[in-house]
């Protein structure tokens, strides 16, 4: 058998050299010759290929066709046929042949059978919604696996990530990277499927093909889009200093960085969180530097002109000082604390309002009416509740649009401050309208059984009220359908117990008092260590080590409710509940 294939090796390089002669008549006759004594499927594609270049077509189709007879499961055989048959636009038998090829190493051949007939056939605009839907992924990841093209496994992770399969897309994340663009795309896909630390490292890698390739220009991701894509992922993992440190280094020449589509929007938000950090650190001068950039470059920004709002109401406050400080003052002399506070930034109000007017003007906004509302509110404490209801709805009939009904935005507002006065009535009577309007539930059935059902169509804050007045009508089974959503489903990432970066506080210590009230204590301890591991706020925090502690109290565990006690009013001395808690078990 090793003399009879070198002798058809030989015979075949002698084939090579007629060809290569030009000697196309004598070659074709040997070929002939060599077929008769053909029997494994490398010599039968030995044979075909040389027919081909010898553009001898029926010749080499008759021999693929024998030679898939005599080995019909042989995947280079069929996978050669295929191409043939796809080379001459013969796609309903390459497919039919090519159909065993699915899934295998030769399954980009089947892919590109698959995708021509779709194309062919489908003449829809909307060619994306097509291509994400079933069967292509497959299709897709073998075209991936024939090609080693990193675009096949980009179009998987979109028809995953378009059918809500975050958590599965972000799995396809390769090894390595081909350029600066490819890895944002792929840090895109692991923030949305709850990967932050890989998504971290994904924008790190495109940064440093941004740096080190010349002529970055020719990427379409820029600085601006992975530094705010690097600190999101830094504060979805509540690391809220590590996103300020990432935003310091574009934030000093901001807006002297190269531009692309998109960034204009990325710019303010960026800054907005780095002014709300500059808050948390109580340093006016970089919160006011911030905020006065944003309104001067984006005079049309909402959450900048909120901002700058509040901060120019704050700092027109005076602070309440002791007898000590006046005598200094009325002696004319100043410490330097008391020089500090009286050169500390201002921002007069009155052109915080000018701004907010000026935007207004433009176009009806209803947050900005919302902050209007509330500076008016705060500075005139003579403004009665009954003035400020008839206000609220004044609001809500002005912004009434046929086909929109009530804008969501002014319903939360009223919903928030009908339930903060105690107008508890008037508040669930708005939010069932609104509801009702919006989603067009069946009167005939039950509200919150409907409410439940209909969850994930509903947006994320009036799902959050769903739930209080759910629990507040006794629907106990449907609240806590609803919470779960909210804090565990509404960022689209479903893996067991991880919470939502979507979702407040507020919503996952309710849950967790569902869980505790169901005698789930463990889920309620569980849930609540989660929450005050991602929540800065040291009051709320404090509420919520106060609650474990209770947990403890019910478990007849002293110690670890002392403990949790004792940090509760640690972090807040003036959480009483906390205190009184801590005193009692100490005395036991």
């Amino acid at each position: 058998m090793k003399a009879e294939q070198k002798s058809l090796t030989y015979r075949l390089e002698i084939i090579d050299s007629l060809i290569a002669q030009n000697q196309k008549k004598q070659a074709f006759k040997e070929l002939k010759k060599i077929q008769k004594k053909a029997v494994d499927s490398w010599t039968y594609l030995g044979v075909y290929k040389r027919y081909l270049q010898l553009t001898e077509n029926s010749a080499a189709e008759a021999l693929i066709k024998k030679a898939i007879k005599r080995h019909s499961n042989n995947p280079e055989l069929i996978a050669v046929y295929s191409k043939y048959l796809i080379n001459n636009n013969r796609f309903e038998e390459a497919e039919k042949l090519a159909e065993k090829l699915k899934s295998s190493k030769y399954g980009s051949v089947y892919s590109e059978i698959y995708l021509r007939k779709a194309l062919q056939k489908n003449e829809a605009e909307d060619l994306f919604v097509y291509f994400v839907q079933e069967p292509f992924f497959q299709i897709f990841y073998d075209a991936y696996t024939g090609s080693n093209n990193p675009l096949w496994l980009k179009n998987c992770a979109v028809s995953m990530l378009y059918n809500g399969e975050l958590k599965k897309a972000a799995t396809l994340n390769p090894e390595f990277y081909a350029d600066a663009d490819d890895a944002y795309f792929w840090a895109t896909v692991l923030y949305d499927g709850g990967e932050y630390y890989d998504s971290i490292s994904a924008v790190e890698k495109s940064k440093q093909f941004l740096r080190d390739y010349q002529n970055s220009g020719l990427y379409r991701v820029s600085q601006i889009a992975q530094i705010a894509l690097e600190s999101d992922s830094f504060m979805a993992l509540s690391d809220f200093e590590g996103a300020e440190n990432v935003r310091q280094e574009i934030i000093p020449a901001i807006f002297d960085l190269p531009k692309k589509e998109g960034d204009e929007k990325l710019i303010p938000v960026i800054m907005v969180n780095s002014a709300i950090w500059a808050k948390g650190l109580k340093d006016a001068d970089a919160e006011a530097d911030l905020l006065f950039d944003i309104v001067t470059n984006y005079p049309d920004f909402v959450p900048g002109l909120i901002l700058y709002a509040d901060f120019a109401y704050e700092s027109s406050l005076e602070r309440e000082e002791d007898d000590e400080v006046k005598a200094l003052r009325r002696a004319g002399i100043s410490s330097l604390e008391m020089e500090k506070y009286d050169n500390r930034r201002k921002i007069p109000l009155s052109d915080a309002l000018y701004r907010i007017d000026l935007s207004l003007s433009k176009s009806p906004e209803p947050y900005l009416e919302v902050e209007k509302l509330d500076l008016e509110y705060k500075s005139n404490r003579n403004i009665t509740e009954k003035e400020k209801t008839r206000d609220l709805w004044n609001i809500l009939e002005r912004n009434y649009a046929e086909g929109e009904k009530y804008k969501e935005l002014l319903v939360q507002y009223a919903l928030n401050f009908l339930l903060r006065t105690k107008q508890t009535e008037d508040a669930s009577s708005l939010f069932y309208k609104y509801i009702y309007d919006k989603y067009h539930f069946n009167e005939k059935e039950g509200f919150y059984v409907q409410f439940a059902e209909r969850v994930k169509e509903i947006n994320l804050p009036m799902a959050e009220f769903g739930g209080y007045f759910a629990c507040l009508n006794k629907c106990f089974a449907e609240a806590l359908r609803i919470y779960e959503f909210c804090v565990f489903e509404s960022g689209g990432i479903t893996s067991d117990g991880q919470i939502s970066t979507r979702v407040g506080t507020a919503p996952c210590m309710n849950l967790s008092d569902m869980y505790f009230a169901n005698g789930e204590k463990q889920k309620a301890m569980d849930l609540y260590g989660k929450t005050a591991g991602r929540e800065v706020d040291n009051k709320l925090r404090s509420e919520i080590f106060y609650r474990i502690a209770n947990i403890y109290v019910a478990d007849g565990d002293t110690k670890n409710a002392l403990r949790s006690a004792d940090y509760a009013y640690n972090i807040n001395n003036e959480n009483e509940r906390a205190f009184l808690l801590r005193t009692l078990l100490r005395n036991k």
